[in-house]
């Protein structure tokens, strides 16, 4: 992987320090959000559709940047990551919102996901947690990981009657992005994943059209 070598020393940095491509998003690409809340607050001033946006307008400037041939494929692996996160930040913050201001949509969630159903109360129990439910609700669905889609997809058919149409393209996104944060790229066989301007073009796309999809529903609930 001297590419990414080359990559990392061209940054001042190392290949054998694992926070260097977060720090290289941080100070160079300036995407990562300030925290999560960002994605997750109730009362956002913009909504998380506009944040996904914002986020997905920089990839364009950043497969222009000049960087040598060696270098390429570090890039590629930091935005396919990237936009992969971006996703799953929008599919959570747009759940997590509908959700937690809906009680109708609250119960919805309680009694269909398993994770509610195996609780056991007492009667004085249940008038407390009654008062804390959308607390009790909004630290679970916070603590969910939103890229996990074979939970995610059935979630929001059940509790907001969206059906994904095909995802698979998601799926093998989100594979593939393991191997960009884990492996900086390369397959558990030494093997560099299949990246290129194209399939960075590509999911770009996949994932716009994506976010219409859910931003159709949404106003369903509004």
């Amino acid at each position: 992987m001297s590419d990414y070598s080359d990559f990392c020393e061209m940054y001042g940095g190392s290949a054998s320090d694992p926070d260097f491509m977060d720090n290289w998003l941080d100070e160079y690409v300036s995407l990562t959000p300030s925290s999560e809340e960002e994605w997750y607050q109730e009362n956002e001033e913009k909504s998380h559709y506009d944040i996904l946006l914002k986020h997905l307008s920089s990839i364009d400037t950043l497969l222009k940047i000049d960087v040598p041939s060696s270098a390429k494929f570090s890039l590629l692996v930091m935005l396919h990551g990237y936009i992969v996160s971006a996703i799953e930040g929008y599919l959570a913050g747009v759940f997590i919102h509908l959700v937690t201001n809906s009680d109708n949509l609250t119960r919805k969630l309680v009694e269909s996901d398993p994770e509610f159903s195996k609780q056991k109360f007492t009667l004085k129990e249940i008038y407390e947690k009654q008062s804390t439910l959308k607390v009790t609700v909004s630290k679970y669905l916070k603590g969910l990981i939103f890229h996990d889609l074979k939970k995610i997809k059935p979630m929001y058919q059940t509790v907001l009657g969206h059906n994904f149409q095909d995802i698979a393209w998601l799926f093998e996104a989100v594979k593939i992005r393991h191997d960009c944060v884990h492996r900086a790229g390369y397959n558990k066989d030494g093997n560099r994943v299949l990246l290129t301007t194209g399939t960075i073009l590509n999911l770009l796309g996949d994932v716009t059209d994506l976010s219409h999809e859910i931003e159709d529903t949404i106003k369903s609930h509004v």
